[in-house]
Formats: structure tokens, C-alpha cells, sequence
């Protein structure tokens, strides 16, 4: 076992006699033990990186005050910039999401107006169809007509709304409007 070098016996000294009022002090910046040991600690190992370049003629513990206190302000900001970060990118979030619900909205708004100036007979087999999840056959039944006229409706049904929305318009509108009934 090697013998402690006089850097080290001379660390150890200053450690034990400095770090509970250097605790302390950088309690008085955070009510939190471990941030408190974290920042001492921090300040402990920029001392033992430099120790040798020091001039120990002149006492130490200003000097870890001061690396305490420097260590205590920065983490502090770095707190406040990751806070100010966080709650810019919440606001941004639910400024998107209140865009998108608008959006999404007046797109609805927009399909079921569009779907109501259907030809009647149109209309009346898309919202079967669609909307009402009736199959093909069940709406030939109801309505006294022919499968093949059921599909000729529901292609000038979309065909239409194409014209004016596009096919993943459709699809979210027809899915929006299951998922509510």
C-alpha cells in the first residue's frame, strides 16, 4: 500500500475542515441536500485539479466559497434555462394541438356540409354506407334498388368529395364520425 504524498494528507485536511460550511452555504441556495453535496463536490474536484498550480501561502476557503457559489449560480441557470425550454415547447405544443382541433373542425365542417349537397339519392347511400356502416346489400334491400346502383351511388359520392377533399380527408372523416357514434 503506497503511503498518502503530502498533496494528499494537505487535500484531506482542507476537505474536513471546509465541507459542512460549504454544505451549508450551498444549501442556502437549494432547498435540496444532494444538489447542495452535488455542487460541494463539484467544487472539491476543480480544487484537486488545480491544487498544484495553487499558492497555499493565502487561505483556500475563499476560493472554495467562490467555486461553490459559481458552481450554485450556473446550475441555477442552466435550471431556469431547461424550465423556460420545457414550458416554450408545452406552449408550442398546445398552441399546435389547438391549430390542429380547429383545423380539424372546420375540415369536418367542411365534409359534412359538402356531403349535404349530395344529389339525395346519393347522399342517402354514402351516409348508409359510411357513415351508418350498412353493407351494400343491406342498403340495396332497404332502399328497393340494386347492388350495382348502391356502388354506382357510392363512386359519385366520392368522386365528388374528392373533387374538393382529399382521400385522407375522407378516411379521417369517415373514421372520426364512427369512432363518435
Amino acid at each position: 500500500m503506497r503511503e498518502n504524498s503530502k498533496k494528499d494528507i494537505d487535500f484531506e485536511r482542507v476537505f474536513k475542515e471546509n465541507y459542512s460550511k460549504l454544505y451549508c452555504h450551498a444549501l442556502s441556495f437549494f432547498n435540496d441536500s444532494e444538489v447542495a453535496r452535488d455542487m460541494v463536490h463539484d467544487a472539491f474536484e476543480i480544487l484537486w485539479s488545480r491544487y498544484d498550480q495553487l499558492e497555499l501561502s493565502t487561505p483556500i476557503t475563499p476560493l472554495l466559497y467562490t467555486l461553490v457559489r459559481n458552481n450554485c449560480m450556473n446550475y441555477l441557470r442552466r435550471s431556469k434555462s431547461r424550465e423556460r425550454f420545457v414550458a416554450d415547447a408545452l406552449w408550442t405544443m398546445e398552441e399546435a394541438m389547438e391549430d390542429e382541433d380547429l383545423e380539424r373542425e372546420e375540415l369536418m365542417f367542411q365534409l359534412r356540409e359538402s356531403i349535404e349537397l349530395l344529389p339525395e339519392q346519393v347522399k342517402a347511400v354514402f351516409k348508409m354506407c359510411f357513415l351508418d356502416g350498412k353493407k351494400y346489400r343491406e342498403v340495396a334491400d332497404e332502399l328497393g334498388i340494386s347492388i350495382n346502383t348502391v356502388k354506382a351511388h357510392v363512386k359519385k359520392a366520392l368522386r365528388l368529395l374528392r373533387e374538393k377533399f382529399s382521400g385522407e380527408q375522407l378516411l379521417l372523416y369517415v373514421a372520426f364520425v364512427k369512432c363518435r357514434h
